[in-house]
This record gives structure tokens, C-alpha cells and sequence, in this order.
């Protein structure tokens, strides 16, 4: 049941973000999803019985792992999709551990592996030959160029705050930081919001935005955090990497089904030189751990 809930909420999550922000503005979908999520994780935590209390040389790195969480991501990811497609978004958000695994060598994390190499330039090619149909008739299809690019942004800012809050995580545990995390963030998102006041309605908001935004908001941004981590302790790491690989191409016949989308010979190529990259990747990890 695990997998099961981990599979499903990572493969709807473009879907159910497509379907929201059609409906109502994504500044201040974001706001709302992560504001609802913060409000859950506080009142988790006062049920645990837990503070907010952290040692003080590791405010400036939470300070940073909330505006990459919140704000920087959700702005990204949701101004992103609304421009592009949930296949899309399903691809390229499978780069998360080529992005988390380069991260990491930069900031001295992890030791660099050729064998690794292969497999970025691979997710590179793949990308590539996803962007190359958009790129061959700009002028039709320039908003799902913009879109595409914010969603490379929205992973990079995903896979620093995975990164970085690492050892944040380790010493403190998922929930203390989760929680300061989403509240700060949410904080600091206040500006964008105020920013798109203008733009705020709810004349369009029909019963699919009012369960995507249950969904985003209580099954990925809160439960699925606690699953996630309690499922790193249960099951093993190569099951749940498989499962990572498998939630972008559900995603892609989700797309499909539910909303319609076409898939061209050049995605199809793209997504699988990406995919198979991500789980050589993934197999190379496996191995040398």
C-alpha cells in the first residue's frame, strides 16, 4: 500500500496541478496549497509534542531550504505547467535525482563517478529531443518553450532543497523540519500572493479544482511527506527507485486519458532517452552503494 500511495501521488500531481490552475490563478493556488499544508504540519507537530527550536548556526540553511521549497519552486512548477503539459512535467521532473546527484558533487556531497556521466548525457539528449519539436515551430508553440524551462527551474529548486536539507533532516528529523520549512516558506510567498491579488477569482473553480487542491494539499504536500520517509525506513531503496521511474510514464497515460494531451514521435524519443538515463542512474547508485 505504500508503494502504491507514492506511485499514485507522484504520478497525479501534474495532472491534478494542469486541472487547478486552470481554474484559478497558480501564484495563488500555491499560496493556498502550502498555507493549508503549513497549517497541518503545525498542528501535527504540537500533537507530537514538538518545538521550532533549532541551534542557530542552522536558521540561515532553514531560511534557504523555505525559499527554495515554497516560494521559488511553487512558482516555477505552477506558472510552469500552466504552460505546458502534465506529460511534460512528468518527464522532466524524473531528472530530480540527475539534478540532486550533480548538486551534490558540486557542493562536495558525493564523489564523482564516470560511470555516471553516461547516464547525464543521456537525460541531456532526452530533454533535448523533447524541446527540439517546440523549438522547429516557435511561433505556435513558444508559451510550452517558457513552460518547459520554468520546469527545469521548478526541479533544480526542488532537488537543492532535497540536497541541501539532507543533514538538516537527519539531525532534526522530517516532520520539526517539514514544518518550519513550510511556515517560513509560506511567509515569504506573502508577496507573490499580495502580487496576484489582481488576478484571484473563484467564478471558475468547479468540483476538479476543489479536488486537485485537496489532493496537492493533503496528500502530496503533507501526507505524502511522512510516507515518504516512513517507507525509506520499510521497504528498500532499489523497490522505491523503480517506482520513480514508473510514475512518469503513468503520468504521460494519465495525460492522455484525462486531459487529452498528444504525444509526438519526438516526446516519445525524448522521454525514453531521459528515462532510461534517470534509471541507469538510478542502477549505477544501487551499485555503488
Amino acid at each position: 500500500m505504500l508503494l502504491v500511495f507514492i506511485t499514485l501521488a507522484a504520478t497525479f500531481t501534474p495532472i491534478f496541478s494542469k486541472l487547478s490552475v486552470a481554474e484559478i490563478s497558480p501564484l495563488s493556488f500555491g499560496f493556498f496549497r502550502f498555507g493549508t499544508a503549513a497549517i497541518l504540519f503545525f498542528i501535527t507537530l504540537k500533537i507530537r509534542k514538538l518545538d521550532l527550536k533549532f541551534e542557530r548556526q542552522d536558521y540561515p540553511r532553514l531560511i534557504l531550504l523555505s525559499l527554495l521549497c515554497i516560494p521559488l519552486n511553487q512558482f516555477f512548477f505552477l506558472t510552469g505547467i500552466k504552460m505546458s503539459y502534465a506529460s511534460h512535467s512528468g518527464i522532466i521532473y524524473s531528472l530530480n535525482p540527475v539534478y540532486a546527484y550533480v548538486i551534490a558533487v558540486l557542493f562536495k556531497y558525493e564523489k564523482f563517478y564516470y560511470s555516471k556521466l553516461f547516464s547525464i548525457l543521456l537525460t541531456v539528449l532526452g530533454i533535448i529531443f523533447i524541446f527540439y519539436e517546440n523549438f522547429s515551430v516557435v511561433s505556435v508553440n513558444n508559451n510550452v518553450i517558457t513552460g518547459d524551462v520554468l520546469l527545469l527551474f521548478a526541479v533544480l529548486t526542488f532537488s537543492l532543497y532535497l540536497t541541501l536539507g539532507k543533514g538538516t533532516i537527519e539531525k532534526y528529523g522530517a516532520l520539526k523540519t517539514s514544518a518550519f520549512v513550510f511556515l517560513l516558506g509560506s511567509f515569504f510567498y506573502i508577496p507573490l500572493f499580495v502580487y496576484d491579488l489582481p488576478n484571484l477569482s473563484f467564478e471558475k473553480v468547479t468540483y476538479m479544482g476543489i479536488i486537485g487542491f485537496l489532493y496537492l494539499s493533503i496528500i502530496v504536500a503533507y501526507l505524502a511527506y511522512f510516507v515518504w520517509y516512513y517507507a525509506l525506513k520499510r521497504i528498500a531503496v532499489s523497490k522505491l527507485t523503480t517506482l520513480s521511474n514508473i510514475s512518469p510514464l503513468l503520468t504521460v497515460l494519465f495525460s492522455v486519458i484525462f486531459l487529452g494531451e498528444h504525444i509526438s514521435l519526438f516526446f516519445l524519443i525524448g522521454s525514453s532517452i531521459t528515462l532510461l538515463g534517470v534509471f541507469i542512474m538510478h542502477r549505477v547508485s544501487i551499485d555503488i552503494s
